[in-house]
């Protein structure tokens, strides 16, 4: 689905490939700082946005697919918190050196993320005044919601003319909007009240089909339970009468052997009576302690099978990872299986040190990270196959070329290399150096 338009004279459009979408926007200007903070950003406010070469010509392409559309949930979202986080967006955005101009406020290009925070896209081939871009926005959220809706409407009525009025700056917006939720917060607090009651309600629910389904599923574990929730509880009570009645005894049984003691002297009955009788008393209270401890610790013996389960697993887990540390010790000591010698004598050389040596632009899952245009965040693997050195292309997005000849595809991926192969990754290009 392709849908073309024409915002400030930009060749922009809508593009689905599968599961996800894109808006995409044609590149005309080179950039350096603004192009490299949106290809690497880590600013959770921004659209993620990557860029590709077709038919020589290079495009924004920003991710929409993994956010919901403003659009779809504007009816439904508490405006001055909406606001107050785009406030947030903004200083995240000058926080960068990025031009405020340059973001794109209207409700096709806004979307929200799991918190209902807004993220926006940042595009340097568009440009118009924030301030104008936010009074425009506001027109356009009073069009779209339903006017039934009065207490949205009275606010976004009123920021509005806030705006025109008093032309203000971001601390006196941010003023305004804690003034207003003072005003709201009680009808703010009801409206939390009811929510986390649906939410508690619909836990509580979900833990009781959870219940239900572990019951059917696991039989064994049920058997588990049952005897950590009811008949443990009952045994402490029982624990507890009888410790507090072995107690009471066992006092009784001192005094009254002591008392024989005193009437008819050290008979050794009497003296092994009381004997037993302080031993007793020994026991009783020592169980009372013991139960007042366990019930004032709960947690003792829940999820005890689990407990020697994960305690096994995680053995497990760090004995692979020594495993694999040592084979990473060997491999380290290995020959490297090439080098790559660049084309452009400003970049370093790139020794291929590992068997499946991974070059991309992504610091995670890569053994070398190579920024440029053109490059997919994992791109290009070199391993060695039968005594030769290949190369193998990640599915990345514009793919690879060996001397010329384009590599991309299910069918044509890899490729044997040899000395002095001509190797182009996006736009950067290298020799290929066999050690």
């Amino acid at each position: 689905m392709i849908r073309s338009g024409g915002g400030m004279h930009l060749k922009e459009q809508w593009i689905r490939e599968g599961f996800s979408s894109y808006y995409v926007v044609k590149k005309e200007q080179k950039l350096t700082y603004e192009k490299n903070i949106l290809y690497n950003h880590t600013l959770p406010c921004l659209l993620p946005c990557e860029f590709r070469i077709e038919d020589g010509e290079e495009y924004y392409y920003y991710e929409t697919g993994i956010y919901t559309k403003l659009k779809d949930r504007i009816s439904m979202l508490e405006p001055k918190l909406f606001f107050a986080y785009l406030l947030e967006v903004f200083e995240q955005v000058a926080s960068y050196l990025l031009e405020l101009d340059h973001l794109k406020l209207d409700l096709e290009s806004m979307f929200l993320d799991k918190e209902d925070r807004p993220v926006l896209c940042y595009l340097p081939e568009y440009e118009k005044k924030i301030d104008e871009q936010l009074r425009d926005f506001i027109e356009e959220c009073i069009e779209y919601i339903s006017g039934d809706d009065k207490k949205r409407v009275r606010f976004y009525y009123e920021f509005h003319s806030f705006l025109i009025k008093e032309k203000p700056n971001m601390e006196q917006m941010k003023d305004y909007l804690e003034v207003r939720s003072e005003k709201m917060n009680g009808e703010i607090l009801r409206e939390k009240t009811k929510n986390e009651e649906s939410k508690s309600a619909q836990n509580m629910q979900e833990n009781l089909s959870d219940l239900i389904r572990d019951e059917k599923d696991s039989p064994e574990k049920d058997e588990i339970k049952i005897y950590e929730k009811t008949p443990k509880r009952i045994l402490i009570l029982i624990g507890k009468i009888i410790s507090v009645v072995g107690c009471f005894c066992s006092i009784l049984g001192i005094v009254y052997f002591v008392l024989k003691i005193f009437e008819y002297g050290f008979y050794y009955l009497f003296l092994i009576g009381s004997l037993v009788s302080i031993a007793g008393l020994g026991v009783s209270v020592y169980g009372c302690y013991k139960l007042w401890k366990k019930n004032k610790n709960p947690k003792t013996f829940v999820d005890s099978w689990q407990k020697t389960e994960n305690a096994a697993e995680l053995l497990d887990e760090k004995t692979i990872l020594l495993e694999d540390e040592d084979d990473r010790t060997v491999l380290l000591l290995e020959e490297p299986i090439g080098r790559l010698v660049p084309k452009n004598p400003e970049q370093k050389e790139i020794v291929l040190d590992d068997d499946g040596f991974v070059i991309g632009r992504s610091t995670q899952g890569t053994d070398h990270q190579l920024e440029g245009t053109g490059i997919s965040r994992r791109h290009i693997r070199f391993y060695k196959e039968d005594g030769n050195v290949c190369c193998e292309d990640l599915d990345s997005t514009n793919g690879i070329k060996i001397n010329g000849v384009k590599l991309n595809g299910k069918k044509n991926k890899k490729a044997v290399l040899k000395e002095g192969d001509c190797i182009k990754i996006g736009l950067e290009e290298f020799y290929f150096k066999q050690d």
